[in-house]
């Protein structure tokens, strides 16, 4: 059957079909008008995908798993079952549309090192961890995915008016991150400053928890020429189809990086403890240590497609602008908990 660039979201398949497309027409898998290949060509790719999985009775139906791991498929037009499992079928896998799997064991256990890393970080040792086991897993090669920030790009950082002077912004000096950091967050530790900006201004909101008719200053943060500000990016999507020479040391690292890009991302309730963000802040230490970088960037959990930044230091970045803004509307959603 014959498959479209349409049918992907991995840039590398879709333009691999567009290349080597040598007709148009309806897609078999999702009724798209576009250049069509024949399904067969994509075998090679997904030959050496597979590998990092295996068959598990209590795992997730195969199909799941590769679309979570990988957001390889497009849309909810796309028959991804169809597709797969023609894809299975012409590299005569052992696996089917119907089988259930998880990764296999070495990915898994690397996996696994991070929620014991969390245990022992909250509840047996905090400053003396056995860093030479995180290096012989390989995490100190498992955050080199990079973006980089010049004077064009806007950074903005809110804070709440809890004095009686609402109706005036705050200075631009007053804007930036505290001298000594009195309360911790998913990133610092108590007493270690960082400052922490969003893409756009709306994500600000939410991530101060601001509450209707709230007062808030945003600043207008630009860096500063000629920097230019390196971070660890847990937002980016690599494919692993692209110069992924060895796809099991590459599929921990993007696993990896994906489970803690959550953990980065989870706010913290008013029950829990500030012992969750232990963790968060000692893979920040770690990556600042190991990587000559300004910051990580990751997504907001509080914001749907809302980016947060944070950065170690503020010194290559300075606050241009300051705007007052009042909360003028609070939508709130809720879904029912079955128990």
């Amino acid at each position: 059957m014959k498959v479209c660039s349409c049918c992907f979201n991995d840039q590398e398949i879709a333009q691999f079909i567009k290349t080597n497309s040598k007709e148009k027409g309806k897609c078999g898998y999702c009724s798209s008008d576009s250049d069509l290949l024949d399904i067969d060509e994509l075998a090679d790719f997904f030959a050496s995908l597979l590998s990092i999985y295996k068959e598990a009775t209590d795992g997730m139906p195969l199909t799941q798993l590769v679309q979570k791991d990988w957001e390889l498929f497009s849309n909810e037009q796309v028959d991804k079952k169809l597709v797969l499992g023609d894809i299975l079928i012409s590299i005569n896998s052992s696996f089917s549309i119907f089988s259930k799997a998880t990764h296999i064991e070495e990915i898994k256990e690397n996996v696994a090192f991070w929620d014991t890393l969390k245990y022992e970080l909250k509840n047996k040792r905090r400053f003396l961890t056995d860093t030479e086991q995180i290096i012989d897993y390989g995490w100190d090669t498992f955050f080199n995915v990079f973006s980089t920030f010049d004077s064009s790009v806007n950074l903005f950082r809110a804070r709440i008016h809890y004095n009686e002077e609402q109706e005036k912004p705050f200075f631009a000096n007053a804007m930036g991150c505290p001298k000594i950091a009195y309360s911790e967050g998913r990133a610092n530790p108590k007493g270690i400053p960082y400052l922490y900006l969003c893409k756009d201004i709306e994500t600000t909101f939410y991530e101060t928890r601001a509450s209707y008719l709230d007062y808030i200053s945003v600043g207008l943060f630009k860096v500063i020429k000629p920097n230019i500000l390196k971070i660890v990016d847990f937002t980016k999507h690599l494919s692993p189809f692209n110069n992924a020479t060895n796809i099991i040391e590459f599929s921990k690292g993007k696993i990896l990086r994906d489970i803690i890009s959550k953990d980065l991302s989870k706010p913290l309730h008013r029950f829990d403890s500030e012992l969750e963000y232990i963790p968060t802040q000692f893979i920040c230490e770690f990556i600042r240590y190991f990587y000559d970088i300004d910051g990580i960037q990751f997504f907001s959990s509080l914001k749907k497609g809302g980016v947060n930044v944070v950065l170690f230091s503020e010194d290559k970045i300075t606050c241009n602008a300051v705007e007052l803004h009042q909360i003028s509307e609070i939508k709130i959603n809720s879904q029912i908990i079955p128990f």
